[in-house]
């Protein structure tokens, strides 16, 4: 390669495919002609990496390709580092592109890759990698709703365990103290009903709930803080209905307000608009796609239902929600609010504006607050 790239470097040029995996990455090297240059599987390191790339095609690489995954966002970062274009495509539509390929391999799907790589980027999704302070806000937000579900997950077993004896324990406890109150209750029944004592196994369970309860308090204190110090995250949470969870869930979703055209296209990133299909006469408008992060798909979701059924300040938002709801159903109306806050979050992210709770004035502050920076 470095003797051709003297006689004519345009023809030098190379594009990269790597197949990633937690151990070892396969790596496939294409010319211009999508003729395979080199193949070989290495570590998984950007510094390995960049130092084969480096030693053996010099400055000649066009791009380097990869599919998402979870080492695949940090590998990205490290070559990108050592100054390599990076291309980090959608794993989903690599999977079915790569899924004509009668054998599944390691050195198959980076073949694979590298051609897209070199031509087919454009009908591929590029993922966008975020940085890693975003990346830290959002393992907390992973790991306080993880450990929420565990608590939540663990107190229905300790329920459908009582159940067996005939013991009941009341839903709605919002706390780990009142649930572990009334299942020791229900315990003592069972013993003197039933003579069976289950405190010795089911207490250790209680104090697991309580530690999980703590711990996730614990987070979302940080959260809070966190939420408080951003000026963005703070107009966000003046929406009825958004809290610190959701606006800094969407905050670091987004990251980067600038990659969206369109208001809408933030709401499709999230998986919140219809599935449509269209062949020949038949056009189909089915359920929401369900595309993009499920986590934050799920906040904006859970704060539409606040703002429909529990906040009782008036806005132009909640006044159509309602009337949505009264000819859809609740369901539907709800994941309809979820898409419309999608969109207004990013309104106001972007224009620098906050909510306004009558739809009649949204244009008017707009316009102030455009004047205001001009």
């Amino acid at each position: 390669m470095r003797e051709a790239a003297e006689v004519e470097p345009a023809r030098a040029r190379v594009w990269i495919g790597l197949d990633v995996g937690m151990k070892s990455t396969s790596v496939c090297v294409l010319d211009g002609d999508g003729q395979i240059v080199h193949q070989c599987s290495m570590k998984t390191s950007a510094t390995e990496l960049g130092r084969y790339l480096a030693k053996n095609f010099a400055s000649n690489v066009a791009r380097i390709g990869l599919e998402s995954g979870a080492m695949g966002g940090h590998l990205a970062v490290g070559l990108r580092r050592l100054g390599y274009q990076v291309s980090v495509l959608d794993a989903l539509q690599v999977h079915r592109v790569l899924s004509i390929r009668r054998n599944k391999t390691d050195t198959n799907d980076a073949r694979g890759i590298a051609e897209i790589t070199r031509s087919g980027r454009d009908y591929l999704t590029e993922v966008y990698v975020k940085s890693a302070a975003c990346f830290e806000v959002r393992a907390q937000i992973i790991l306080r709703h993880r450990l929420v579900q565990q608590r939540v997950q663990t107190e229905a077993v300790v329920r459908g365990l009582l159940r067996v004896y005939g013991g009941r324990v009341e839903s709605g406890a919002k706390s780990a103290a009142t649930f572990r109150e009334r299942v020791v209750e229900q315990l003592l029944i069972i013993v003197d009903n039933e003579g069976v004592d289950l405190r010795p196994r089911i207490m250790p369970i209680l104090d697991h709930c309580a530690r999980l309860q703590v711990d996730a308090a614990r987070i979302d204190a940080e959260l809070e803080t966190l939420a408080g110090e951003n000026p963005v995250c703070r107009r966000f949470m003046a929406i009825p209905g958004v809290g610190a969870i959701t606006a800094l869930s969407f905050f670091t979703a987004i990251e980067e307000p600038s990659r969206f055209r369109r208001m809408d296209d933030v709401a499709a990133y999230l998986g919140l608009t219809p599935r449509v299909y269209q062949s020949g006469e038949s056009l189909t408008h089915g359920s929401i796609s369900k595309m993009g992060n499920r986590l934050t798909r799920t906040h904006l979701v859970n704060a539409a239902t606040v703002l429909l059924s529990a906040t009782k300040t008036f806005s132009s938002l909640k006044d159509w929600g309602v009337r949505l709801a009264k000819k859809v159903g609740f369901n539907k109306a709800r994941i309809a609010v979820a898409r419309k806050l999608a969109t207004i979050m990013f309104g106001i992210w972007r224009d620098g504006t906050h909510f306004q709770f009558k739809a009649e004035t949204v244009v008017p502050h707009r316009q102030m607050m455009q004047a205001a920076r001009s």
